[in-house]
């Protein structure tokens, strides 16, 4: 009988990290991830959403709380949210206070200084914006 337990539980875990593994998928996004914009039909899902999980969305900054030191911003409810009130205001990007924050109108985290957020990537939000910031 215990052997047979033994032989269940180490099965399960094999399963359970076999899962782990081929479910978390090829892409791995993470602080380096260059990702780059299309120059038109940006999409939430493709190029939005990874943006804001790399650059903003990370613990300690605009992550769920706990975590957060800030409003949060992990998906797409999130940036329009009453804590978010003028965060992205749909086709008017000028009037967005998150591209007035990428743009450097408004201040924020010193990453901006240092090119740590890209020229294509504050035109991919910019373009996200005005092009009436769908959730696709």
């Amino acid at each position: 009988m215990k052997f047979k337990l033994l032989y269940i539980v180490i099965i399960l875990s094999f399963v359970f990290f076999l899962k782990l593994i081929v479910g978390c998928g090829t892409e791995v996004i993470g602080p380096n991830t260059n990702i780059i914009f299309p120059d038109s039909l940006v999409s939430y899902i493709s190029n939005v959403e990874p943006f804001m999980r790399v650059k903003c969305a990370y613990s300690g900054c605009h992550s769920d709380p706990p975590y957060n030191s800030a409003s949060t911003m992990t998906n797409y409810f999130s940036l329009f949210s009453t804590d978010n009130l003028g965060l992205v205001i749909a086709k008017k990007p000028d009037n967005s206070v998150l591209i007035q924050i990428l743009d450097g109108r408004l201040p924020h985290n010193p990453y901006f200084q240092e090119g740590y957020i890209t020229q294509n990537q504050i035109n991919g939000m910019r373009k996200w914006i005005e092009e009436g910031a769908k959730n696709n």
